[in-house]
């Protein structure tokens, strides 16, 4: 057979039985364990994916956590913020009021003591000037002056007790 392009005879037919038994082997051996290789590989990637997704989950969740945990921590904090101010405001205004009541008492009793001394400077005066009184009249009993010289002494008298005032 000369003009054909395909041409069979028991070489041919030996040649293509062991093109299918080495095509056999080579699927058998080699490319199911590659397509098992690819599908494992294939599966731990996935796995992997899903291990990845899953923590991206989890770190958002967290995340979330945190964030509510920090603005209730914040809102805590703007919180105590506040009652502490207020416990200072309060304690500034009993401590005013405490201070301008201790001044107030400290101004009576000052001016009671003030009040005190006049009254005892007055009583005081109002004692020397009995006595220089009584000095002057036995002075112008003990002396015998006539009636202008006992006005001038007297007069003299009183105007020294005005300037001592």
């Amino acid at each position: 057979m000369s003009g054909s392009f395909v041409n069979f005879n028991g070489t041919s037919i030996l040649q293509l039985m062991s093109f299918f038994i080495l095509m056999y082997f080579l699927i058998k051996f080699l490319y199911k364990p590659f397509l098992n290789i690819l599908d494992k590989r294939s599966e731990e990637i996935k796995s992997q994916y899903e291990k990845a997704d899953e923590a991206r989950k989890e770190a958002e969740k967290f995340r979330e956590k945190v964030k509510v945990e920090m603005e209730r921590l914040s809102e805590r904090t703007d919180q105590m913020y506040e009652e502490a101010k207020a416990r200072v405001e309060a304690y500034e205004k009993a401590e005013r009021t405490r201070i301008q009541t201790e001044v107030e008492s400290i101004m009576k009793r000052a001016r009671r003591e003030i009040e005190e001394e006049r009254s005892k400077a007055e009583e005081s005066l109002k004692a020397n000037v009995i006595t220089l009184a009584i000095a002057l009249a036995s002075r112008i009993i003990q002396k015998d002056l006539d009636e202008k010289s006992k006005r001038e002494f007297l007069m003299d008298q009183l105007s020294k007790v005005r300037d001592m005032r």
